[in-house]
């Protein structure tokens, strides 16, 4: 974790309860503010009336898809940083994540010490402190 006063403030979207919130603790003992939301309702709500530096958005959700909610994300916080994760990954999902702007495209499980990492580089780029990385990550167990 960066020697930094503020934590990283990130917004994990996943309509998997039990995953999402398993990660979110596993992420706060790395020195994270995580909040999560479980449907693309609830991301949309805290995202405008919160400042994310960071969002981990999983691409397949029932009422929304991850690529429609992102582009909705950025409308609302252009500036935050949307990292994209998905359990079953296609050439075409990480072609659209790719054009659309995403920080990184993850395939879920993703190793944490990477994932925390991932998420300082992204964080740094919302801060001024990098440029727009072209991620593409292949998580493993």
């Amino acid at each position: 974790m960066e020697n930094s006063s503020e934590p990283i403030t990130v917004l994990l979207v996943d309509d998997e309860v039990e995953f999402a919130t398993t990660l979110a603790k596993v992420l706060r003992r790395r020195g994270l503010e995580v909040q999560v939301a479980n449907s693309s309702q609830e991301a949309l709500r805290l995202v405008s009336k919160e400042n994310f530096q960071v969002v981990l958005l999983d691409v397949k959700m029932p009422e929304k898809d991850g690529l429609t909610l992102f582009k909705e994300v950025r409308e609302i916080s252009p500036h935050t940083s949307v990292i994209l994760m998905t359990g079953h990954i296609s050439p075409e999902e990480e072609r659209s994540g790719r054009s659309v702007g995403a920080f990184a495209y993850l395939l879920k499980p993703y190793p944490i010490p990477d994932l925390v990492e991932l998420i300082q580089k992204a964080a740094r780029r919302v801060s001024g402190g990098g440029h727009s990385e072209k991620n593409h990550e292949r998580g493993g167990t």
